[in-house]
C-alpha cells in the first residue's frame, strides 16, 4: 500500500480539486470553541539511499465541545485526509501501515473510479458515503480530504464534532496511516481547560 503513497499524493495533485471549499459554517452553538490542527512535515529522499515522511498531526489530542469545529490546515506539500476510525482499526506496525483495510475502503470511498482518479476526489464521507457540506464527525467512516497547498481547492478543511460528550472519536490519514490523532469530546457548558 505505501507504494501507492506517492501514486495518490500525484492523484490528489493532478484531481480537479475545483469543487470548492470543504467546511462547515462557523460553530454556532453556545460555549463552543473552534481549533486549529496543522497538519505539517516533509518527505526526503535520496536514490538508493533513503526515503524520509515526517508528516503529523500537529496537535495530535484535541479536546473540543460538542457542537466546536475542527480545522485542520494541511501545510505540507502532499494531500491527506482526515478519516474516523475505531481504535482497534488504528496502525501499530509497519506491517499494520502497509496492510491498512480500513484506509483501502476509505480510499476507496473517496475515489470511488480507483487511482489515479479520472475525476476529482469525493471530499466528504459520512459513514463511508459520499455527502456534502457541512462535514460532521461523529462517527468510524467519517472522513475529509484536505488538498496539498497551491492546489486549487481546500487546503483547511472545517468540521463540526457532532459525537456525543464523553466520545473520543480517533482518526489516522488514510493515505498516510502512521498519522494518528484523537478527539475527546466534552459538554457543551464544559468549562475544563481545554
Amino acid at each position: 500500500m505505501r507504494i501507492l503513497v506517492s501514486t495518490v499524493a500525484g492523484a490528489l495533485c493532478l484531481a480537479a480539486f475545483s469543487v470548492g471549499q470543504v467546511s462547515a459554517a462557523p460553530s454556532q452553538t453556545p460555549g463552543a470553541t473552534d481549533k486549529t490542527v496543522r497538519i505539517v512535515g516533509e518527505e526526503k529522499f535520496s536514490p538508493d539511499e533513503f526515503f524520509t515522511v515526517t508528516y503529523r498531526f500537529a496537535t495530535r489530542r484535541i479536546r473540543v465541545r460538542q457542537g466546536g469545529t475542527i480545522t485542520w490546515d494541511n501545510q505540507t506539500n502532499d494531500g491527506h485526509s482526515v478519516s474516523v476510525v475505531t481504535r482497534e482499526q488504528l496502525p501499530r506496525t509497519v506491517q499494520d501501515v502497509n496492510n491498512c483495510n480500513v484506509c483501502n475502503d476509505l480510499l476507496a470511498a473517496h475515489f470511488p473510479n480507483g487511482f489515479p482518479p479520472p475525476g476529482a476526489p469525493v471530499l466528504v464521507l459520512d459513514d463511508f458515503k459520499a455527502t456534502t457540506t457541512p462535514a460532521r464527525f461523529d462517527s468510524p467512516g467519517d472522513s475529509v480530504i484536505v488538498a496539498p497547498p497551491g492546489v486549487p481547492g481546500p487546503t483547511r478543511v472545517s468540521v463540526v464534532i457532532s459525537a456525543a460528550p464523553g466520545s473520543t472519536l480517533d482518526y489516522l490519514c488514510a493515505i498516510h496511516p502512521w498519522m494518528q490523532g484523537s478527539i475527546q469530546v466534552v459538554a457543551r457548558g464544559d468549562n475544563t481547560d481545554d
